[in-house]
């Protein structure tokens, strides 16, 4: 659950963080036995849900396990859920992700780890930094980061994040992940 660290969580890259354990699928892999590189964006994004709440809170189906459909497979740093509580009047729009594929990802039974950091808060946008590593921290897959926008459901425009939800995901701000290419 939740909290304040992991108990015994390790990440070489990453001090503090939300980690997120994911199940592979069978159908995750390629041609070549290893996790396919689109399917990683979608690991990212789910393991983004589950830490963040979902986007779209205000309609899902009402047995959306967990708070704000945060999962149980959750644990570290207890990221606000701001994202889940903005649902009903604003959309949460990828605005650009930055990733970094160091090592195949085997397939396997058992979960694999996405560490997550909030890394960057601006006036319309969240920066989330993610680590797709071995559970028990010994090996690095992926490094990567995405910026969610904030839009105005009634406007279509990107709209400020108020001053409680600026407070909120600053407080639990993270080290950015580290990228190989410098970000612009």
């Amino acid at each position: 659950m939740m909290g304040g660290m992991h108990s015994g969580a390790t990440n070489p890259l990453l001090d503090e963080f939300t980690r997120v354990l994911l199940e592979l699928r069978w159908g995750d892999m390629d041609a070549y036995g290893h996790v396919n590189n689109v399917t990683q964006l979608k690991l990212l994004e789910e393991a983004r849900v589950r830490a963040l709440g979902s986007p779209t809170h205000s309609s899902d189906a009402p047995t959306t396990p967990g708070e704000h459909g945060v999962s149980e497979t959750v644990s570290g740093v207890e990221i606000p859920t701001i994202f889940a509580d903005a649902s009903a009047t604003t959309e949460l729009l990828v605005a650009s992700h930055a990733i970094e594929y160091r090592a195949p990802i085997p397939y396997r039974t058992g979960p694999i780890a996405v560490d997550l950091v909030i890394s960057e808060v601006r006036p319309a946008s969240v920066t989330v930094g993610y680590v797709i590593c071995e559970p028990d921290g010994s090996r690095t897959y992926t490094v990567a980061e995405t910026v969610i926008v904030f839009i105005d459901i009634a406007s279509g425009r990107p709209r400020r994040l108020s001053e409680a939800e600026t407070v909120a995901m600053e407080s639990v701000l993270g080290t950015p992940v580290p990228l190989r290419r410098a970000r612009r």
